[in-house]
């Protein structure tokens, strides 16, 4: 790295200060940073951040003399602690929340997050089991490994758990995700899917719903419309996470709201019902439309996704006419879409 970690910017906030203000967010309040190199020219930040800095005067001599020294300042009383290195800033704060309220110590008392099958940052460990380990030989993850029947593994739809700065390359990657944090990557949608149980055949549809809201994304975007295509493409992954639940698109929005994806859910609560003006394209409009053109997971038209719903309801007047509400907006989209575009929409889809 060509620069010093704790001080580089992400999204126009220090790595220091991001890492900082993650565990606020997650209702974490007593933060200790241990600092080494380059001391004192950190202080003032750590302590303007809100967190206590922690003077490792050994800090030349590895790694783990910071874990010593954190170890040795954590307070009376405290029952466990997460540890994080600074090079990997862009954790969410609905992890540490997650892990935090698995904690109960009893028998685990170290865990992990795991995303796509694999541990990452930060492990939350018991005090007493952290006080033990800084005074063997190091390292940290040696001595965890060890007392593996303390552990537990945790799901969480956060790819940055494994997400570090040890090279300039992860640092550009880290600092174009870090105003998209908000929006869960296409692997997170697919792992909070897996987590709500998701069945395949409804996994499908929503991977085509997506494929369908990206390309029209793609096509309206390229003629100077202003679309985020990440919302559209996690919108779409995701609006039938609570599917076979009453009022649907309402949980799913309540539930990724709850987790930090509050666009996302916008998006996903408007997905069954969408007022529309005629006047605006937008990500929530977009993915709307493509659910309606498409039935499981083959791509329809419009007539074709709604004949069935206008039969079956045919002597239902009240859900008839819901079902016509929807059509209308559908089609009010679409004639949005191809006079922005210049083409039919099954022309634009091709």
């Amino acid at each position: 790295m060509n620069g010093f970690k704790p001080l580089l910017p992400l999204n126009g906030v220090t790595a220091l200060e991001t890492t900082i203000r993650l565990f606020p967010a997650a209702g974490v309040e007593e933060i200790l940073v241990v600092v080494g190199h380059r001391a004192e020219e950190l202080r003032g930040l750590v302590e303007s951040a809100g967190a206590c800095p922690v003077l490792n005067p050994h800090f030349d001599e590895g790694m783990f003399t910071s874990v010593r020294a954190g170890a040795a300042a954590l307070p009376a009383g405290v029952d466990a602690c997460f540890v994080l290195p600074v090079d990997t800033p862009l954790v969410r704060p609905q992890t540490v929340r997650r892990m935090a309220e698995a904690f109960d110590g009893g028998d685990r008392q170290i865990l992990y997050p795991v995303f796509a099958g694999h541990r990452g940052h930060p492990p939350l460990v018991a005090a007493g089991l952290l006080r033990d380990a800084a005074q063997s030989a190091g390292p940290l993850s040696a001595h965890l490994s060890a007392r593996e029947e303390l552990a537990e593994d945790i799901a969480v739809a956060d790819e940055a758990i494994h997400l570090d700065m040890d090279t300039a390359e992860d640092y550009q990657r880290l600092s174009a995700l870090a105003g998209t944090r908000d929006i869960p990557s296409a692997a997170e949608c697919e792992a909070i899917l897996s987590s709500f149980s998701v069945p395949q055949a409804l996994l499908e549809h929503c991977r085509s719903v997506a494929a369908t809201a990206l390309r029209l994304g793609t096509a309206l975007r390229d003629r100077g419309l202003s679309l985020d295509l990440g919302l559209i493409h996690a919108g779409a992954l995701l609006h039938d996470v609570a599917k076979g639940r009453p009022h649907h698109a309402e949980v799913g929005a309540t539930w990724l709201k709850a987790m930090g994806f509050t666009r996302v859910g916008t998006v996903v609560a408007c997905h069954m019902g969408l007022d529309f003006s005629g006047k605006q394209l937008d990500e929530a409009a977009i993915v709307f439309l493509a659910d309606k053109l498409t039935r499981g997971a083959t791509a329809v038209s419009l007539e074709q996704r709604f004949e069935r719903a206008l039969e079956r309801f045919r002597d239902h007047p009240d859900a008839l006419a819901a079902a016509r509400r929807r059509l209308a907006s559908a089609e009010a989209v679409a004639a949005a879409v191809e006079a922005r575009l210049g083409v039919p929409l099954a022309a634009a889809l091709e």
